[in-house]
């Protein structure tokens, strides 16, 4: 994988807008390797599903070129392969710069076209899912719903933009954008004979950690299953499977499956399946009832799919299937079998190829006298599983693979205090920075380290014996002793260690480092803390003042076991001291 150094550019940041507040910014998903998907439909009559990918392919500059892929009907039919380009820092084909979004106005254009009416209102996941203007969409996809688990609640802007078509005939078009990202979440076209719209439905950028990352071979955006096997005595079985969206190793899907006889049918209704590979857990839930109830809360059937797995689990010795475990009983091919004769359809067998794609299956049922073996399908001309999408994906849009971004980290480690105090950091990446004084010529050792996207760097503070704890630039980190620092950009982070001044009076906590002044500050009666110092000056009592001197103390005035030493000499002329922890040379 090709690695590219970073040390200007930035990739997420902060924008102020108008002085007055401040809103998080991140774009870091357009870069080379991350491919956006699109699912949607278009049609007049009768609509068909349709499919859109956007992958960056390379950026120069503020030029950014990618491969747009576009298909209907499961990528089974290819409509066109092209290259467009967009700006990174304006406006691209499925995207507006939230810089340029947070300014946007009537009269502007979109893609070209003049912006009628913009709108901007903050949303929750329920109110956008329950926009009625996505009525015929039954729940949003996993990117979008990623976005709102991140922030529940996300400023939106809807644009709604002219199309020229002819004279007397305007035609419209709604764009939703999310105000951190500037991605197009829903585009909506209207003419006279179609109606065309898209929906977000997968990225290989982690918005959480602000990485990318690369896709597998596994099913995407759009992919068709098409499993159907005959038997001679009139037996079939038939899964038929969309991929609507995928984020990670999730993959959402609408699943249609009727197996059986001449006489007994096993024909449950439609259902929606969600398979959390990470985990991995497998759940479904009825398609009439999917829009009330996010996937994770899905009933659990299993963990894997039964059309495809993550090539990784092939070498696993059991695997689990609609709640049956199957043992892998060979890998040449690779083929897992039910033990037992569990209740209900089930697989068998399941053989997969080195991809963790199904290539053939067997089926029971019990109770509708379902027995479909291994082996060719009764009709020959009829291929058991077909995967529409994935030949397309594999000989012409090929797997998105992002260039991986290296980011430099730089610490600043200092005192507050010209030539005094300081402290170190360590931390990973061979981190081991000391510093001395107030400027960068008192620092020493190893300052800069080099990490990749999305590492979050561990750093540790040490002061040393004249400064207290010191706060790190780092949002969130304060004065803690430790730091985690998310790499997503180049990262400048300064530790400034505060100075503790050897002598501090108690009345009004003013510092100094001599024991005569702080005497001239002290209050008639009162008390002198003296650090575990050596003081060298002569110290003179010639007021009336009470005072008690306390040494041996750590740089925040407590109490240790240590001693203050005078290298000089005392001489008490009028008031009254009462000493601790002093020793005179």
């Amino acid at each position: 994988m090709k690695k590219v150094l970073v040390s200007c550019l930035l990739l997420s940041l902060w924008l102020s807008l108008d002085g007055s507040s401040v809103w998080a910014v991140d774009v870091g998903w357009m870069q080379q390797g991350v491919r956006v998907w699109y699912f949607g439909s278009t049609g007049s009559v009768s609509s068909s599903e349709a499919e859109e990918a956007y992958l960056f392919t390379s950026i120069s500059g503020n030029t950014a070129q990618l491969a747009h892929n576009t298909g209907v009907s499961h990528w089974s039919q290819f409509l066109s392969t092209e290259t467009v380009t967009g700006s990174i820092i304006d406006q691209g084909p499925f995207w507006i710069h939230p810089q340029v979004l947070q300014n946007i106005k009537v009269g502007d254009k979109w893609q070209g076209i003049d912006i009628a009416t913009m709108n901007r209102a903050t949303y929750t996941y329920d109110t956008f899912k329950n926009n009625a203007e996505f009525a015929s969409i039954p729940y949003l996809l996993l990117p979008i719903k990623t976005l709102f688990d991140l922030k529940p609640q996300r400023e939106i802007v809807k644009l709604v933009y002219g199309i020229p078509y002819w004279p007397g005939y305007p035609v419209w078009g709604t764009a939703f954008f999310d105000a951190e990202t500037g991605l197009c979440l829903f585009n909506l076209k209207l003419t006279v004979s179609n109606t065309t719209w898209f929906i977000l439905s997968e990225i290989n950028y982690n918005f959480a950690n602000q990485t990318a990352f690369a896709e597998d071979n596994g099913p995407h955006t759009g992919f068709g299953s098409n499993i159907v096997k005959t038997t001679n005595t009139s037996q079939y079985v038939m899964i038929q499977s969309s991929v609507e969206t995928r984020y990670g190793d999730t993959v959402q899907m609408w699943v249609s499956t009727s197996a059986g006889g001449s006489i007994n049918i096993y024909a449950p209704p439609n259902e929606n399946y969600c398979f959390f590979g990470s985990v991995p857990v497998l759940r479904h839930k009825y398609m009439t009832v999917t829009p009330n109830y996010p996937p994770e809360n899905w009933n659990e059937y299993g963990q894997y799919l039964w059309w495809w797995v993550p090539t990784e689990v092939l070498q696993n010795s059991t695997i689990n299937v609609f709640g049956i475990t199957l043992t892998r009983t060979s890998t040449n091919p690779y083929t897992f079998t039910a033990q037992g004769t569990p209740a209900g359809f089930y697989f068998s067998t399941i053989i997969f190829d080195s991809d963790g794609y199904m290539a053939d299956l067997s089926v029971k049922d019990t109770a509708v006298g379902l027995n479909i073996g291994l082996g060719p399908s009764a009709n020959p001309n009829l291929p058991i599983h077909l995967v529409n999408g994935l030949f397309y994906y594999k000989n012409t849009m090929g797997r998105a693979v992002p260039v991986e971004i290296i980011y430099r980290l730089t610490m600043t480690v200092k005192s507050d205090t010209a030539d005094k105090g300081g402290g170190s950091v360590h931390g990973d990446g061979n981190i081991a920075c000391d510093g001395h004084g107030s400027g960068t010529s008192g620092m020493s050792g190893n300052c800069q380290a080099d990490f990749s996207s999305g590492t979050s760097v561990n750093l540790t503070q040490s002061h040393d014996s004249d400064s207290t704890w010191a706060t790190w630039s780092v949002p969130g980190c304060g004065t803690n002793l430790s730091c985690a620092v998310l790499m997503n950009g180049v990262k400048n982070v300064t530790v400034t260690f505060p100075y503790s001044p050897m002598a501090k009076v108690n009345s009004t906590s003013y510092r100094c480092d001599s024991l005569a002044l702080a005497y001239g500050n002290a209050a008639t009666v009162d008390i002198i803390y003296g650090r575990a110092v050596t003081f060298p000056e002569n110290f003179t009592l010639s007021g009336g003042k009470a005072v008690t001197l306390l040494g041996g103390r750590d740089p925040w005035y407590q109490t240790q076991d240590a001693w203050t030493t005078l290298q000089g000499i005392l001489a008490i002329q009028g008031g009254s001291l009462s000493v601790e922890r002093l020793v005179i040379k």
